[in-house]
């Protein structure tokens, strides 16, 4: 069983967006996956509320249960579980970042944003963690290259010392409008251009094990 920890110690960063986008895409591809939502907030809980799918499972959590959570997955025959952490609880999200195989600090590509990111690199650097920076709602390429802000946001992230996803996700409507009735970008327009960066995206994970 691999697991998954998104993590951003600043709010609005689409981290929970992201979470569940991959979730069920791993589904579609035959994964066995759980999101293990801890984030007081509970957005992941409630998007299963309104979802007609059994599959992925979501199951809200405290993250002092987390030991206990993440056995029973494995006992569960789960071969894949995302931690949706909170932002601004450094003692949660350590204790996430300790049981995950991957972190992926997710950020904007905004210089407020990326400033704001050095407290979730110094959990993971203190944790020792397997980890890679993933920019998100990064504005859509242009002719199929990367827009500068999105350039330059991958070398200010330089300073940290932290390997950055060489896959960034643009902010489009597809992927808050499929979460609106339970569904993920893969499902609500499977073809589309944000469907394709998840995918993308899930494929640059698959090598990171």
């Amino acid at each position: 069983m691999k697991t998954i920890c998104l993590l951003a110690q600043k709010g609005g960063t689409g981290k929970t967006t992201l979470c569940l986008h991959l979730a069920v895409l791993a589904s579609e591809l035959g994964r066995h996956a759980r999101i293990i939502d801890i984030d007081p907030q509970a957005s992941a809980t409630a998007w299963k509320r309104r979802r007609e799918s059994e599959t992925p499972e979501v199951l809200p959590s405290a993250a002092s249960d987390l030991s206990r959570i993440l056995a029973g997955a494995e006992r569960d025959g789960k071969d894949l579980v995302l931690l949706d952490t909170a932002p601004h609880s450094s003692q949660d999200a350590a204790t996430a970042v300790d049981f995950a195989d991957l972190v992926l600090i997710v950020s904007r590509p905004a210089i407020l944003d990326l400033e704001a990111i050095g407290e979730s690199v110094k959990i993971v650097k203190k944790q020792q963690s397997r980890c890679a920076v993933v920019l998100n709602a990064c504005p859509p390429p242009h002719r199929d290259a990367e827009t500068g802000i999105v350039r330059e946001a991958r070398e200010a992230l330089g300073v940290y010392g932290l390997p950055v996803s060489p896959v960034s996700v643009s902010q489009r409507a597809a992927f808050s409008h499929a979460l609106i009735d339970g569904r993920a970008v893969t499902e609500f327009e499977s073809t589309g251009k944000a469907a394709g960066e998840i995918r993308s995206l899930f494929d640059w994970i698959a090598t990171q094990w």
